[in-house]
């Protein structure tokens, strides 16, 4: 899976975009330092959540044939989905980051601790109890990451359409009643991605389309079913060449 990065202190200078794109492999922060071939050496921070690019991972990942590592992704996609919501709320509740960090730090590493945080902050904030993946795709998911299940095809895209049945409703409603902090905490993670040396060094945010998204230009996009969206990202490839 790779991301197309254009030159912007090319657009710049030139006025225009130049063909030239760099592929480069995406990375845990979302920061992309590149050199393009006029010397121009520039960054460009992915505004995406890892929640959105996890679960690309995972839609690429049963493209290519990779079951098991889709599985893995969309589950990982999932627990930071419930990480991204429990800022957001907390951006509510107690606008600390300090208090936040301090209370992350405690559960960082207990994904069940992290599930009953985002279901009592859920319940408090939204007011009803949130929909989570059946029983039966929660075996399947510790049959595969901690049994070594290899699963099939039909399996992980099953897994897949279940965390998508999860997790749409919940963007659009947290868009819906927390515009302001859904906005803050995409704030937070652009400028914690910073450098303090990128000042010197032209910078810009990049959006890309993802499959699960919390930047909907279009009001169908969470209507598409996960097969349609697997058939997007096969022919955007093949454009691409990636």
């Amino acid at each position: 899976m790779k991301l197309l990065i254009s030159c912007m202190k090319c657009l710049e200078e030139f006025g225009h975009p130049t063909d030239e794109m760099s592929r480069v492999e995406f990375c845990d922060n979302g920061r992309y330092e590149i050199t393009c071939s006029h010397g121009h050496k520039t960054v460009t921070i992915l505004q995406q959540q890892k929640f959105e690019i996890l679960f690309e991972i995972g839609a690429n990942a049963i493209i290519d044939g990779y079951y098991r590592e889709a599985v893995s992704s969309f589950t990982s996609s999932l627990e930071r989905f419930y990480e991204f919501c429990i800022r957001v709320f907390m951006q509510r509740v107690n606008n600390s980051e300090e208090l936040l960090r301090r209370g992350w730090k405690e559960i960082s590493n207990q994904s069940e601790r992290q599930l009953g945080a985002f279901i009592f902050l859920w319940i408090y904030c939204i007011g009803e109890m949130p929909d989570l993946p059946s029983r039966k795709q929660n075996e399947f998911r510790n049959d595969v990451i901690h049994k070594g299940k290899i699963p099939t095809k039909e399996e992980a895209l099953i897994y897949g359409n279940e965390i998508l049945k999860v997790v749409r409703p919940k963007i659009k409603l947290i868009q819906e009643k927390y515009p302001d902090e859904v906005r803050k905490e995409v704030f937070c993670h652009l400028h914690d991605v910073r450098k303090g040396s990128d000042s010197n060094l032209k910078t810009a945010t990049m959006c890309v389309s993802t499959i699960i998204s919390l930047n909907i230009g279009d009001k169908n996009h969470h209507e598409k079913t996960f097969e349609e969206a697997l058939v997007g990202i096969k022919t955007w490839r093949e454009i691409a060449g990636v």
